[in-house]
């Protein structure tokens, strides 16, 4: 338990007895004033963001809250400010479960005959060209697929090249997916003396 400060009364005791003391009151802590805008400036921006789509409330808002407790701003916030952009929208999902344009099979296999016939015609095998070749061949396949605009769907594009030296060879896919809205389009290229090439590509749609 704190004790109550005392002082001693100036006035002449009385005779014969102690001196009297008495209790002064207890003196209050100033209290410090407070501004009319509490919290940080990222929630008061948030707050108003969920009343109001304009941006001056919480211009007014901000500039309030600078004034008052001399504080700095955010950087995102001051940006926002200074430049005054309106915020990003962001659309609710449309639940389509169709694609617009839906994969092509057939347009894809006369793509990839042609991308592997032009790069691969007159080509002897090198297992140190074979990786960067596939790699070209395949951003070649991917760039033309991509022109023909596909609506929802994301492309894989793989080209495989071994060497022809007697010898078979056995290209396997095994995939999980949906077979009715996923598909793939392959091609075999054999024409060369030296190396047998395989392209693929996989269209996976996507909501």
């Amino acid at each position: 338990m704190e004790q109550q400060p005392t002082q001693v009364s100036p006035a002449s005791p009385p005779s014969g007895g102690a001196p009297v003391v008495t209790s002064a009151p207890p003196v209050a802590a100033p209290r410090k004033k407070t501004g009319k805008f509490l919290g940080s400036a990222l929630n008061i921006t948030n707050r108003y963001r969920a009343n109001s789509s304009s941006l001056s409330k919480v211009s007014l808002a901000i500039t309030n809250l600078k004034v008052i407790q001399n504080a700095p701003l955010p950087p995102p916030i001051s940006a926002m400010i200074a430049s005054d952009i309106p915020p990003v929208c962001k659309y609710l999902p449309s639940y389509r479960l169709c694609s617009r344009n839906p994969f092509n099979r057939e347009a894809c296999e006369a793509i990839l005959r042609e991308a592997m016939d032009k790069s691969l015609q007159g080509v002897e095998y090198s297992s140190y060209f074979a990786p960067s070749l596939c790699q070209q061949i395949c951003e070649d396949i991917k760039a033309r697929v991509k022109e023909l605009k596909f609506d929802r769907y994301k492309i894989v594009v793989t080209v495989t090249i071994g060497e022809r030296y007697m010898q078979g060879l056995k290209a396997i896919t095994q995939f999980l997916w949906d077979p009715d809205k996923d598909s793939y389009a392959t091609c075999i290229y054999d024409a060369s003396p030296s190396l047998v090439a395989v392209g693929t590509i996989y269209a996976i749609y996507f909501d």
